[in-house]
């Protein structure tokens, strides 16, 4: 194969395909030639970006890294997308030092995207020295916002931990605002370093707020670790204890759950952003995809296992939810499910669905690490929030307004963050700026949407993300046989409606043609003056049709 790529008479077409499969078994010497073609423009465009990927999964993989200098990869952090965000995360994990005062550049600068930032950091701490720590002390400075100062505590967690702690702790004394999981999380992924904060809360004083901010999110995870959870509850004025029901008190919350509980407001629940039950279940196939999909779980399971999953979820973790915890020889902890292993790598599946490469070379040990979900989740609701959620899970599944979807309604909607102002200030745009702008635009552009078992999506929780009280929507579909396919929209009126780039009209009924593959709606609503209570959306196969198609789900 490496005869064959230096004969220069392979078609670009071809060559990502080799390029992938000689990274994938090549020494550094071969690799080291790909490298070399890199960084001297010879390959472009796609090749380009393959043959970066597949270097940099030759090391997550592997360990091999190119023969020669390196130096050469700060000229691609400065390329555009996506080649610069490859080439920042392979310098991190080359541990080009070269490379560092163009990392410390994007991490400091305010123009910076967030994702380029994030990226910035996290190879800097791979790097390390003095002057990433310098660097990320200049982060965590209180001229900086609440966010990127937690950004900076985070990533100190592994540069100089006694440092992170004291800087998380100033951060959350003196600052309501921003989020402060991303230090919460690298004080978790830590060895050691969660029992260390517990240790620093016991003497400092912190806001109630951002003690349940780092409480849930550890819950979210599934961590449960017992030392920093009881100082978080305590600074959040909550209890740390997990008293365990007497087998009285059971029975009558599973009579309290038949008599008392309320499913609508139980899906309510379900859906709130602090339990996290969506980021790791998906119901009617949207939503997570680390937990089982609960949509039959009503019909399946009976109460008590309901409640007994909830409120002791380590009890009974069915084998392919098993989760591992796996430390490896730097001290991180990677907790998660296993997708995959074999004699160089493991994969774990994190309760992010984030699936994380492991070298095994890098493991130091492993065990069975129990329940994703963790216990103590209900610490965060009332008695009767507790019987209506189960109430809910109860009739997942079974006839009537809980029933498996069987109407290929919209599930999972993808809303735009922020929206184009071509659409804000243009009723009919360009098809090429459309396709470029919103057909194209990357997935960091965009946030989760799920719908409700019935297929309403809440115009409540879509507020947050309005611009100028419109929100953009976007759906796929995948058509597997072409023809005619219609699309209902409950909430026409006002809306602007496209499938792919060509725009339909604003009507409750639209039927277009389609040919094979994936097909994206997009709907561009007006939130101001709504009598409905948020958008419903089907595609339906009108009469007489040779289209086949399946609306797009998951996370």
């Amino acid at each position: 194969m490496m005869k064959l790529l230096k004969s220069g008479r392979v078609p670009a077409s071809r060559q990502g395909t080799i390029i992938e499969l000689i990274c994938r078994k090549g020494n550094p010497e071969e690799l080291g030639f790909i490298w070399e073609q890199i960084v001297n423009d010879k390959f472009q465009g796609e090749v380009k970006e393959k043959s970066l990927i597949a270097l940099k999964e030759a090391f997550q993989n592997r360990k091999i890294k190119p023969a020669g200098s390196l130096a050469d990869i700060s000229k691609l952090i400065d390329a555009k997308p996506p080649v610069n965000q490859i080439a920042i995360e392979l310098a991190g994990l080359w541990k080009v030092s070269g490379a560092a005062a163009k990392l410390q550049e994007l991490a400091l600068s305010a123009k910076t995207d967030e994702k380029l930032r994030l990226a910035a950091i996290d190879a800097l701490v791979s790097i390390g020295g003095p002057e990433s720590i310098k660097a990320m002390q200049k982060l965590t400075q209180e001229n900086s916002p609440a966010d990127i100062r937690y950004l900076g505590a985070a990533a100190l967690v592994t540069l100089d931990l006694k440092q992170a702690i004291t800087a998380g702790i100033k951060i959350m004394s003196t600052s309501k605002e921003g989020d402060p999981t991303p230090f919460i999380e690298a004080i978790l992924d830590t060895q050691g370093a969660a029992d260390q904060l517990a240790a620093a809360l016991s003497t400092q004083k912190v806001p109630e707020d951002v003690a349940k901010k780092q409480l849930r999110y550890m819950y979210s995870v599934g961590r449960s670790d017992k030392a920093l959870s009881d100082a978080l509850s305590k600074a959040a004025g909550m209890s740390g204890e997990d008293k365990k029901l007497t087998e009285e008190e059971f029975k009558q919350l599973l009579a309290d759950v038949i008599a008392k509980g309320n499913a609508e407001r139980g899906e309510q629940i379900f859906r709130r952003a602090d339990l996290s039950c969506l980021k790791c279940h998906s119901v009617s196939k949207a939503g997570g995809e680390v937990g089982p999909d609960l949509s039959p779980i009503g019909a399946s399971s009976p109460v008590d296992y309901l409640v007994r999953s909830i409120l002791y979820p380590n009890q009974a973790v069915k084998e392919a939810y098993q989760t591992y915890v796996i430390v490896t020889i730097e001290g991180k902890i990677i907790r998660g499910i296993i997708v995959d292993r074999n004699e160089e790598r493991v994969i774990l599946k994190d309760a992010n669905g984030k699936e994380i490469v492991i070298p095994v070379d890098d493991i130091d040990d492993e065990a069975e690490g129990g329940s994703l979900m963790p216990q103590g989740l209900t610490k965060f609701l009332t008695r009767d929030e507790l019987l209506d959620l189960v109430k809910y899970l109860s009739v997942l599944g079974k006839p009537g307004p809980y029933a498996i979807r069987s109407k290929p309604t919209i599930q999972r909607w993808l809303a735009m963050r922020e929206i184009p102002n071509l659409l804000l200030t243009n009723q009919n745009p360009d098809e090429e700026l459309f396709e470029e702008h919103i057909l194209r635009a990357p997935t960091t552009a965009f946030v989760p949407q799920y719908a409700m078992v019935a297929g309403l999506l809440p115009f409540e929780e879509l507020k947050s993300l309005s611009t100028d009280s419109q929100v953009l929507l976007q759906a796929e579909l995948d058509v597997t046989e072409a023809g005619t396919v219609g699309i209902r929209v409950n909430s026409a009126q006002e809306t602007r409606i496209w499938i792919d780039s060509q725009r339909l009209k604003s009507q409750p009924v639209n039927e277009v043609e389609l040919s094979k593959g994936i097909h994206k709606l997009t709907l561009l609503i007006d939130l101001s003056n709504r009598s409905e209570q948020g958008v419903q959306a089907e595609f339906f196969k009108p009469a007489g049709s040779k289209a086949s198609f399946t609306v797009v789900g998951g996370k």
